[in-house]
């Protein structure tokens, strides 16, 4: 026990002097006695330095996430578009029916051209021609289209 009063003894001697102990009572009480106030409760977390590091490299993850997302997206939708049938597809067909048809005419075997008949037609009267036959044709399914829900109706109506 002697040792350990020894040793108690000479760390009460070694006691450090406090440098500064009025300034630094003054400064925990301003501390102490000034209101904490909601913004600097919630925003507490802004003054630990490792979670603000972890946070700013976790967001800098989601913007890579993000934008490698927006690239994905942009390349399927490209892709799609490439796929996609658009609305003037039938115009388009329907113009190079036209086109087809004209052509077999035109350029149907020579020999055959001069022995059945002489008559020379131009290129556009044969596609006015054609695109007149197409428009009679699509008026005619039209009216066919428009008659079948009026039969329909009639059906309804009589079972």
């Amino acid at each position: 026990m002697k040792d350990l009063d020894k040793i108690l003894q000479k760390l009460r001697d070694q006691v450090p002097s406090l440098t500064g102990r009025y300034e630094l009572e003054e400064r925990i009480m301003q501390r102490i006695s000034r209101p904490e106030g909601f913004l600097t409760y919630f925003f507490a977390w802004t003054e630990v330095g490792w979670l603000r590091r972890s946070l700013a490299v976790a967001s800098v993850f989601l913007l890579l996430a993000f934008g490698v997302q927006q690239l994905f997206i942009a390349r399927r939708i490209g892709d799609l578009e490439k796929r996609m049938i658009s609305f003037n597809t039938e115009k388009v067909l329907e113009y190079q029916r036209e086109k087809v048809i004209a052509n077999s005419v035109i350029f149907t075997d020579t020999e055959k051209r001069i022995l059945a008949d002489s008559l020379i037609v131009s290129t556009d009267d044969l596609m006015e021609l054609v695109k007149s036959y197409r428009e009679l044709q699509k008026k005619y399914e039209d009216l066919r289209q428009a008659t079948k829900p009026a039969i329909r109706d009639i059906n309804k109506q009589n079972l």
